[in-house]
C-alpha cells in the first residue's frame, strides 16, 4: 500500500475550499488503495468532517516522504519536514491575472504543479512558472450528493447568491442587481448565504433572507434545491465549485464568464457579462499592497437585466438546466480527480515526470 502525505493550510474543515479538496482527495485516494497522512497546519479533526474523512484524519501515520501540498505556495515551508524531502507536487490556484510575490519561485522548486482550470495554468506560465508541461490542469469534482431534482414552481421565483470575506464572491453585486430588478416584489426572493457570521449583515426586506452558518453537503443540497437560479457574479475564481454544484442539481447557474468559471460554462451555465479592472485585494492581509493584475467586474444593471430575463424565461431555462445537469458530473468527478492526481504523483515518485527543478 502506497503512503502519501497530503498537506493543507488551516483547519481540515470541509466547509473551506482547501479543506474540502484535501478531504475529497484523501477519501478517494484511500478508496484507490493508498494510505493517506492528512497533515493540516490547523486542526486535523474538525466538526465539519464526515465520518469517513474523520476516520482518515484519526488513523495512525505511516512513514512517507514528500507531499501533495495544497494552498498558497509561500506557506509550503510551514509544512512538516517529512513533506519537504522527496517527491513534491503543488496543488494550488489563484484568482487574478498576476501571481503574488514569491509564488513562481516556490512553484519552480516543485516536481509538478496541479491547478484546476485553464485560466490558472495560463496565469502561472505567464508569471514565470517554468517547464510548461509541468503545469497540469486537473478539474475538481462535484459530490454525488448534488443530484438533479425538479424545482417547485409555486411560490416566489428564488435566486441564491453566496457572500464571504471581502468582495470577490460578488454577493453584494447580486444583492444590488436583485433590488434593481425586483425591489420588494414578493413574487421574487433572494437568499444570501455566508459562512459562520463573517458577513455581519441583517436586512429587513421581506423578500431577502440572509443565512450565515456552515452547512454539510446534505444541507447545501437542500439549500440549492430551494432556489431556482444561482447568481454568481464573482470577480475571480481559481475554479468555482459552487456554480457547478448548483448546476448539478438542475438549477439555472449564472456565473461570470471569466477565470476559472469560464471552463466549459456553455455546458453547465449561463455566462454573466463582465469587464476587466485592476484587482483590489484589500482585506486579504497576505496580498494587500501588491500589484496582482486584473480581475472581473460585473455591472449590476446588466446583471439585473439578465436576472429579469431568467425570471421571464424560467420554464424554458429550468428545463434546459435540468437536461444539462448530468453533464456536470461527467465533466467534474472527485474520483477521476484523485485518479489523475495519483497518476501524476506516481509519475513524479517513479521519475517518469522530470521535475521543474531539472528543467530549470
Amino acid at each position: 500500500m502506497q503512503s502519501i502525505n497530503v498537506c493543507t493550510p488551516g483547519h481540515l474543515d470541509m466547509a473551506d475550499s482547501y479543506g474540502l479538496i484535501a478531504g475529497q482527495l484523501a477519501r478517494h485516494l484511500t478508496a484507490l488503495g493508498c494510505h493517506v497522512n492528512l497533515l493540516a497546519l490547523g486542526d486535523n479533526q474538525h466538526p465539519n468532517q464526515p465520518a469517513d474523512v474523520a476516520a482518515i484524519t484519526g488513523q495512525p501515520m505511516r512513514a512517507a516522504l514528500g507531499s501533495i501540498s495544497l494552498g498558497y505556495p509561500t506557506g509550503y515551508h510551514r509544512y512538516p519536514a517529512i513533506a519537504q524531502v522527496g517527491p513534491r507536487v503543488a496543488l494550488t490556484m489563484f484568482e487574478s491575472t498576476r501571481l503574488p510575490a514569491g509564488w513562481a519561485e516556490v512553484l519552480n522548486t516543485m516536481d509538478a504543479v496541479i491547478t484546476p482550470s485553464q485560466f490558472c495554468r495560463e496565469v502561472f506560465q505567464r508569471c514565470g512558472v517554468t517547464a510548461p508541461m509541468q503545469v497540469h490542469v486537473v478539474p475538481l469534482g462535484v459530490s454525488e450528493v448534488y443530484r438533479p431534482a425538479q424545482r417547485k414552481t409555486d411560490g416566489p421565483f428564488t435566486f441564491l447568491a453566496f457572500m464571504d470575506r471581502g468582495l470577490r464572491k460578488g454577493g453584494l453585486t447580486a444583492l444590488q442587481a436583485f433590488l434593481r430588478a425586483f425591489g420588494d416584489d414578493s413574487n421574487y426572493r433572494l437568499i444570501l448565504k455566508g459562512r459562520t457570521p463573517k458577513v455581519g449583515m441583517s436586512l429587513t426586506n421581506e423578500n431577502v433572507e440572509v443565512i450565515q452558518r456552515d452547512m454539510s453537503e446534505l444541507e447545501l443540497h437542500e439549500l440549492y434545491l430551494s432556489a431556482h437560479c444561482l447568481v454568481n457574479p464573482t470577480k475571480g475564481e481559481g475554479f468555482g465549485l459552487i456554480p457547478r454544484e448548483f448546476a448539478a442539481t438542475g438549477g439555472i447557474s449564472l456565473s461570470t464568464g471569466w477565470g476559472g468559471t469560464a471552463d466549459d460554462i456553455a455546458q453547465w451555465g449561463i455566462p454573466i457579462p463582465y469587464r476587466l479592472v485592476k484587482a483590489d485585494w484589500r482585506g486579504a492581509k497576505a496580498l494587500e499592497g501588491q500589484d496582482l493584475g486584473d480581475w472581473a467586474e460585473v455591472d449590476s444593471m446588466e446583471l439585473a437585466a439578465l436576472m429579469r430575463y431568467v425570471a421571464l424565461e424560467r420554464e424554458r431555462l429550468l428545463r434546459q438546466a435540468h437536461n444539462q445537469a448530468p453533464q456536470v458530473r461527467r465533466l467534474y468527478d472527485w474520483r477521476r480527480f484523485a485518479e489523475r492526481v495519483l497518476d501524476l504523483w506516481k509519475g513524479v515518485a517513479d521519475g517518469n515526470i522530470s521535475g521543474a527543478k531539472a528543467a530549470a
